[in-house]
């Protein structure tokens, strides 16, 4: 039989470096932001920073609010989240940090939306370096994974012990393995989407590419970090895009599921789970 699946990047954070241009920009956003400040000042009801428009360039930005020296902005499509520091008092390599959304990876998607991002919106203020800080590789499958277990999982890395398991009396609904920087979860698509605000999205996403939305849909997700990257020799965006593919054959040689059938019942008890 064969299944269906679709391979993808669910998740994908990273640092673009700002130029000379940027600083300007900056406090052009910055002067926005207090004039908007003052208007809605002026009212007599409260206001939610997300009612705040800025542009930069042509585009328009809800601000977010500022976390940890970081002005935090969102596309008014919700595709995107770009966070800046202040160039006066923030490292000249990490002022701009650009969080992709579900929302835009699955409806334009993540060629289309790292086009604009990188070569319109930014631009004039970067540099043309980007380096990655974060991105999950997937697999969404057309299968029933609920019988899986954690004692199914088997590891080449000694460090991975972290399991945990989610679920009920009949079934598995999501397991994680392993921790930052680098873990797998296994879950219950179908469940998750119950709780989302996507949920039309992505069903019109898996029909759009055969899936049947009677049948089970499962996600097998590994996060990677900044860390895990460099221990590939992965630096940049355009190193992880062109490396995806082999980032995620690695990652599943590393943390495999087996049939127990295969493995000892002294192995079991030693809980050998490498």
């Amino acid at each position: 039989m064969q299944v269906k699946s679709i391979y993808g990047i669910d998740t994908l954070y990273y640092f673009a470096q700002s130029n000379e241009a940027y600083e300007n920009a900056f406090f052009d956003l910055q002067g926005q932001l207090e004039s908007q400040t003052k208007l809605h000042e002026t009212d007599l009801y409260a206001y939610a920073h997300s009612s705040m428009i800025v542009k930069l360039g042509n585009t328009a930005l809800q601000y977010l609010g500022k976390d940890k020296g970081v002005y935090w902005f969102r596309d008014v499509n919700e595709y995107f989240k770009l966070g800046l520091k202040n160039p006066n008092i923030a490292s000249y390599q990490q002022n701009i940090q650009i969080q992709l959304q579900g929302i835009g990876i699955y409806t334009i998607g993540l060629k289309s939306l790292l086009s604009f991002i990188n070569e319109e919106l930014l631009k004039e203020v970067t540099t043309g370096l980007f380096e990655i800080s974060r991105a999950d590789l997937n697999c969404f499958v057309q299968y029933e994974f609920g019988f899986v277990t954690k004692e199914m999982f088997v590891s080449k890395k000694k460090g991975y012990h972290v399991i945990s398991e989610f679920g009920n009396s009949k079934r598995t609904q999501t397991i994680y393995v392993g921790k930052k920087p680098f873990l797998l979860r296994l879950y219950d698509k179908k469940i998750e989407l119950d709780k989302s605000d996507k949920a039309e999205i992505m069903q019109d996403y898996f029909v759009y590419h055969g899936f049947d939305l009677n049948e089970p849909i499962f996600n097998l997700e590994f996060e990677m970090h900044r860390v895990h990257f460099k221990n590939m020799g992965i630096r940049t965006l355009e190193g992880l895009l062109s490396n995806a593919n082999n980032l995620f054959k690695k990652a599943m040689d590393d943390i495999r599921l087996i049939d127990l059938s295969t493995i000892s019942k002294k192995d079991m008890l030693n809980n050998s789970k490498n």
